[in-house]
């Protein structure tokens, strides 16, 4: 079944569709829904590690407890890493970390520093450590987004990346070339991935829905939640 969704004021560019023309229909429909709900934000170009998802849509379901302080230490790749081994109730030990990251000791040492300075973690007095009881994440749910004008199987392929931080993944293309992919429309079910098409006129039509995954890859959630909270401050 198609679900369709009118949007009324910016139209696809049929005359040279482009990508951005493309994106940019998408965001203007996006925003439609996002309007008025001050826990949700439109993030265009995000980059988790998994490749750039041209839009995705945050949602914060609960709130965090984080200093910008905070946020930029977990913006980078090593200290998401380390942070998404730690709990707060159950210590790990340096040589755990190093096992499970493949890191350097140096690169681990500089890592597990600079999350201590910032108080997200904190260390036990046998030199374990764990994650710092007044330090919060907040709940986010991801929609990534990726928009192609031909490609379905690239399409494809690139969306499934992005549930290595998102919960939903999408696909998004022109109307007059979404005939392929409807064709392939199991390989989207089979994989969870949600796919519409957006036509002349700015109608979104939904085909499938995608299925809510868990993140697969923590370290990079946690970067798109850090990219999140700093974007919504900024």
């Amino acid at each position: 079944m198609v679900s369709s969704l009118k949007s009324s004021s910016h139209y696809l560019d049929t005359l040279s569709i482009k990508e951005e023309s493309l994106v940019r229909a998408l965001e203007n429909d996006l925003k439609k829904k996002v309007s008025g709900k001050e826990n949700q934000f439109l993030i265009r170009e995000m980059d988790c590690w998994q490749g750039r998802a041209d839009i995705v849509w945050a949602d914060i379901r609960t709130q965090g407890k984080l200093s910008e302080e905070q946020i930029k230490v977990i913006l980078k790749l090593t200290n998401a890493q380390v942070l998404s081994l730690l709990h707060y109730q159950s210590p790990r030990t340096f040589q755990y970390i190093k096992f499970k990251t493949g890191l350097m000791d140096t690169t681990i040492k500089k890592a597990l520093k600079e999350l201590n300075e910032s108080k997200i973690i904190k260390i036990n007095l046998n030199g374990s450590y764990l994650i710092n009881n007044e330090f919060k994440l907040p709940k986010i749910n991801f929609n990534a987004y990726e928009a192609k004008l031909h490609n379905w199987k690239r399409a494809l392929y690139q969306a499934i990346q992005y549930l290595g931080f998102a919960q939903y993944s999408w696909v998004v293309m022109p109307k007059k070339h979404i005939n392929p992919a409807l064709k392939n429309l199991y390989a989207f079910k089979e994989n969870g991935i949600g796919l519409l098409s957006i036509d002349d006129r700015g109608q979104v039509d939904v085909y499938i829905k995608p299925k809510k995954h868990q993140p697969s890859r923590k370290a990079f959630h946690l970067i798109g939640i850090s990219k999140t909270l700093y974007s919504s401050k900024s």
